[in-house]
């Protein structure tokens, strides 16, 4: 561990490790999303790598940017998009200069703008940077990956200014491993509350064991997100079977930036959604059915009331859930006597976009019947 931590300090390129494996699997699931959908309706976007490195591992595999780089450049649907714009910043040097050695080796593709900046930090040249991204445009869609070396380097603050714009996203990178090792020492409070933007972090550390507290570590994360207006979504990067190393939070002011995380997640945790490591990306599918319990939870809460298709969804999606999980949901309370279609009357499908569905609880369910016959009179009385 001592050499690998001197290698990361010391040495322009690194090896690769396991659950960066993990996270760029990640990324390259939802840039496919996100690129189809953005660079086939815009004319121009932008995606910020603003914590780049040298955009390669010393065994080889690719860096973030060449990662988002090739995703463009292998996409299935390149042939229709615009312009894409990526812009990487790097602190160090020595890390620039291999990372532009490293885009000069890429194919050439006149829609895909690479700009390396000078180097820098991020934390300092945000301002600069969204200028850039947006180059006048403030509706100009702009995804920002935001995956430094530590906590220090990401304060809330810049988190917040990189979702100015409608139509800014963030990936970030959120080191639970850290906040759950140092939570508890008086002198980290200063970071944590600037690494949250606050004191939502406390709510977490009174949690028992290390899962349950990196997962309300992110979970304080996403409500600290929440207070700025912002929708999210988040996902274990794990190590082996572990509890996860860090999480990846996604931000964003837009359900449609839901509905391209959602799925991630489930592909690559098809029974939780929760996260994911390198050993259980080789067995995808292992565990068969998602678990949609907590959904089903949310939709027994609106017995006695009628939903449209268009809200459901939309709660699905801020639960973490797809449509198909919807489905799902709706069928197996469906066969309870919970939930009932009562438009269309007439439908190809059990639960077609333009749904209105009707929840019950099981009062409701309780039988009608009659009083035990009186024997002298043969007559019942109905209840």
């Amino acid at each position: 561990m001592a050499r690998r931590k001197q290698e990361l300090k010391n040495e322009p390129v690194w090896r690769s490790d396991p659950h960066t494996q993990v996270k760029h699997l990640v990324y390259r699931h939802y840039l496919q999303c996100w690129m189809g959908k953005i660079l086939q309706t815009f004319k121009e976007a932008t995606i910020v790598d603003a914590f780049a490195g040298p955009g390669v591992y010393k065994d080889g595999p690719p860096g973030s940017p060449i990662v988002v780089a090739k995703t463009f450049l292998e996409h299935s649907a390149r042939g229709r998009f615009n312009r894409l714009n990526l812009i990487c910043l790097e602190e160090r040097p020595d890390r620039v200069e291999e990372l532009r050695r490293q885009i000069d080796l890429l194919p050439r593709d006149p829609r895909l703008r690479i700009t390396v900046a000078e180097p820098g930090r991020a934390v300092d040249r945000q301002a600069e940077l969204s200028a850039l991204a947006h180059q006048g445009d403030p509706d100009r869609p702009v995804l920002w990956l935001l995956d430094p070396f530590n906590l220090k380097s990401l304060p809330f603050e810049l988190v917040k200014a990189c979702t100015q714009g409608r139509r800014d996203e963030v990936l970030v990178s959120l080191f639970t491993g850290e906040l759950h090792r140092f939570c508890e020492q008086p002198a980290f409070a200063p970071v944590m509350d600037a690494y949250f933007g606050g004191g939502a972090w406390q709510s977490a550390v009174g949690k028992s064991g290390q899962v349950a507290r990196k997962e309300a570590f992110a979970d304080a994360y996403r409500a600290a997100l929440g207070e700025a207006g912002l929708l999210s979504g988040h996902f274990g990067i794990q190590v082996s079977r572990d509890s996860a190393r860090y999480h990846l939070v996604l931000a964003t002011h837009s359900e449609a930036g839901l509905a391209c995380w959602n799925p991630v997640k489930w592909k690559l945790d098809a029974y939780t959604g929760k996260g994911a490591s390198a050993h259980d990306i080789a067995q995808l599918g292992l565990f068969g059915e998602a678990d949609v319990s907590s959904l089903e939870s949310a939709l027994r809460a609106h017995s006695g009331m009628e939903w449209s298709w268009s809200a459901l969804t939309s709660e699905a999606l801020r639960l973490g859930y797809k449509e198909a999980h919807l489905r799902t949901a709706l069928d197996d309370l469906a066969q309870e006597g919970l939930a009932f279609r009562v438009q269309p009357v007439k439908a190809n499908t059990r639960w077609p976009h333009d749904s209105v569905v009707r929840f019950y609880n099981e009062e409701d369910l309780e039988e009608d019947g009659f009083e035990d016959i009186e024997a002298d009179s043969g007559q019942g009385r109905l209840v």
